[in-house]
């Protein structure tokens, strides 16, 4: 028996499974830009088999092409450094299980990347394209053993009345399930019981959220957020900077810095 009473109806439901189809979708779609995409098609494994292990790269920046939407040089991780933002916000969550936990316990103690959605939303400049973009991130983790191994995705709905643990589930399915996620970074799909629980976590982060005129869509500003081992915020991206290099260089950056604070 679950540990959390909660439904969802039908149509929502309906509406759910939509939304992880087209996230399915991107996630092909754009693991196809990826530099291993050129990669022949792995060999269908059995229930018994280990998929393959693909190649491995050496810095995250190669992870990913330069692009149209993004056609600049990124830079070079440790050229730079991540000023320490402020300490990230915790609260009560449930995961996809209907567990019980909080952020700063799936966070555990590795550099994660958190982003807000709610899974009805229609807005391709909005929670699918923050999505797809992790999903991009997730695609590639098993490339990079250092990756996979140090850090992990945090997707938390502010939408809890409508997205319970089972609407999450459906929602992160494609990663839940993915046949090779023991050798990618771990992924976490979130939702609170109540907005009375969830206001103050997203205040933490100052991710606004409103109702629209509709009563159906909800308004937000995209935000994505860098936390590094501490639980700090290390950064904040939002529209324009929705680019996987940038997210990978980052990481990257800290990785470095933690290597430097152990020699010292």
């Amino acid at each position: 028996m679950k540990v959390y009473a909660r439904s969802t109806s039908l149509t929502a439901m309906v509406a759910i499974a939509a939304m992880a189809v087209i996230f399915i979708l991107a996630y092909r779609y754009w693991g196809e830009a990826a530099p291993d995409a050129a990669e022949p098609a792995e060999t269908a494994v059995t229930s018994t088999s280990a998929p393959a292990a693909r190649p491995q790269v050496e810095r995250l920046s190669a992870l990913f092409p330069r692009t149209e939407n993004h056609d600049f040089e990124a830079p070079v991780a440790g050229s730079y450094e991540l000023p320490v933002i402020k300490l990230a916000g915790d609260g009560a969550l449930r995961d996809h299980t209907g567990r019980a936990t909080t952020l700063h316990q799936e966070y555990k103690g590795k550099i994660s990347l958190l982003s807000f959605i709610y899974t009805r939303c229609q807005d391709a400049a909005g929670c699918p394209l923050a999505t797809g973009l992790l999903f991009d991130i997730f695609h590639v983790s098993d490339r990079s053993a250092e990756l996979a191994a140090n850090t992990r995705l945090v997707t938390v709905s502010f939408d809890p009345m409508r997205d319970d643990p089972d609407a999450m589930a459906t929602y992160g399915q494609s990663a839940l399930e993915d046949e090779n996620r023991d050798a990618k970074m771990a992924w976490s799909f979130l939702t609170a019981d109540s907005h009375s629980e969830l206001n103050p976590i997203l205040g933490s982060y100052g991710q606004a959220v409103s109702i629209a005129s509709d009563a159906d869509t909800l308004k937000h500003v995209l935000r994505m957020y860098l936390i590094d081992r501490q639980g700090r915020v290390r950064n904040v991206y939002g529209l324009g900077f929705l680019d996987p290099r940038l997210l990978l260089v980052d990481i990257e950056t800290l990785l470095m810095e933690e290597a430097q604070n152990k020699e010292s």
